[in-house]
């Protein structure tokens, strides 16, 4: 198996092909009205119908370790949270699949990405040594979809993985059971270390992180970040309007409204 088809969902081809029987898994964070008090079916049953209008199963499962907390909760704030639980490595950290914009520590997160991204480009720099910048897959994959009879698909792939810099990224990536480099990083995650800019790092680490594949608003719209949900052929560009759109939106919301990330189908 190619580097690029482990870089796509497996019921997803790099060429567009999809499993006929499959669906693509999705995570979307969806805004919700303050619930203080709120059951957790009823919870549950206002986000299948937010979601309803935006995807073919919304009956999805709650991302239980979407939002990091960088604190141990409180009895008070535990009860307002959407299944919290303390990570079982790390004792100061407390995960959950949302609760209170206002309790889930967003500018905790972007500072802890903002104090380990330095870190995070040098180890980088490290492995990428004496290569030349690469360009990520989604530029070769455009000049595939322009013209798909002279620049096949398989051209395409090889010669994306022929760069010497994503070479090194994917043995560096295969020496640690495939844990150091994920999908983005051969995407707009490659463009973002290429800046060599750590706050460019940090603050897209942190609009994934937080908004993922989307964001449903208060309002009921769905923000997304670019017209393919695979995160390897989206842009670095294309991510940052998206993180701004949906960071503006959150920031302007009242610090009681609810934040819950949901895997589902699209």
């Amino acid at each position: 198996m190619s580097l690029v088809h482990t870089l796509y969902p497996r019921h997803r081809l790099p060429t567009g092909e999809q499993c006929p029987a499959c669906t693509d898994p999705v995570c979307l964070v969806v805004c919700l009205p303050p619930a203080a008090g709120r059951h957790l079916l009823e919870l549950v049953a206002e986000l299948v119908g937010r979601l309803r209008p935006h995807v073919s199963a919304p009956a999805g499962l709650l991302d239980a370790t979407h939002f990091a907390l960088w604190h141990r909760p409180n009895p008070t704030e535990t009860r307002l949270l959407v299944l919290p639980a303390p990570d079982a490595d790390l004792p100061e950290v407390t995960w959950c699949a949302g609760g209170p914009i206002g309790l889930l520590d967003l500018a905790a997160t972007a500072a802890q990405l903002r104090a380990c991204a330095p870190r995070d480009i040098d180890e980088w720099h490290t492995i990428v040594t004496g290569t030349e910048a690469a360009r990520p897959w989604w530029r070769y994959l455009d000049a595939h979809h322009a013209d798909p009879a002279r620049y096949p698909a398989e051209q395409a792939m090889a010669e994306f993985e022929a760069q010497p810099r994503i070479a090194a990224m994917a043995t560096a990536a295969a020496d640690s059971h495939g844990g150091r480099f994920a999908a983005d990083m051969y995407g707009p995650g490659l463009e973002a270390l290429h800046t060599n800019d750590p706050n460019v790092y940090a603050d897209y680490q942190a609009g994934l992180l937080t908004f993922a594949d989307g964001l449903v608003t208060l309002d009921g719209q769905l923000i997304i970040p670019s017209f393919t949900p695979v995160l390897v052929e989206q842009t670095l560009a294309e991510r940052q309007l998206f993180h701004d759109r949906a960071g503006s939106h959150v920031a302007a919301l009242d610090p009681t409204t609810l934040l819950v990330a949901v895997r589902c189908m699209q």
